[in-house]
């Protein structure tokens, strides 16, 4: 527990979730990645200020125009049906992120609702380099949902 009778404290080290473990699943498909980012949400808004008034400006809702967009990154592997398919134009209904400890129990889970495939790409081609090739999706999606267990 974070908040004590007395005051705050920090939470130590061992008690913070880290983000090296996690499965996704694209339908009943699991899938390997390397990297996720772009996880999050905002709110859109209008700040506008009322009788010429600066000091205290009013902040409106407006409606979701755009999407947010989560990127996908993993070595290319064998053929996989599931990768195969995510092609931009692709509609997903949903793409689950489940974040694991040390100790392989679910810490957290992201959940995100009506997902279009809209970027696809291949790293750089360098012969001198001996790179892993990395296929990279970006995903926008409608709806994100978070749970911490």
């Amino acid at each position: 527990m974070f908040f004590q009778k007395g005051g705050n404290r920090m939470p130590q080290h061992s008690e913070l979730t880290k983000s090296s473990t996690f499965q996704v699943f694209i339908g009943k498909q699991r899938l390997s990645f390397s990297k996720i980012s772009g996880l999050g949400g905002g709110m859109p808004k209008e700040i506008y200020a009322e009788g010429g008034g600066v000091a205290s400006p009013h902040v409106m809702r407006t409606p979701k125009n755009n999407l947010r967009a989560v990127t996908f990154e993993r070595g290319i592997q064998k053929n996989n049906a599931t990768i195969s398919k995510m092609k931009p134009g692709t509609f997903i209904p949903w793409i689950q992120i489940l974040v694991l400890d040390n100790e392989k129990k679910l810490k957290c889970e992201y959940f995100l609702e009506e997902v279009w495939v809209t970027k696809w790409e291949v790293s750089g081609l360098d012969a001198m380099s001996n790179n892993v090739l990395i296929d990279t999706f970006e995903v926008e999606f409608v709806n994100l949902k978070k749970q911490i267990f």
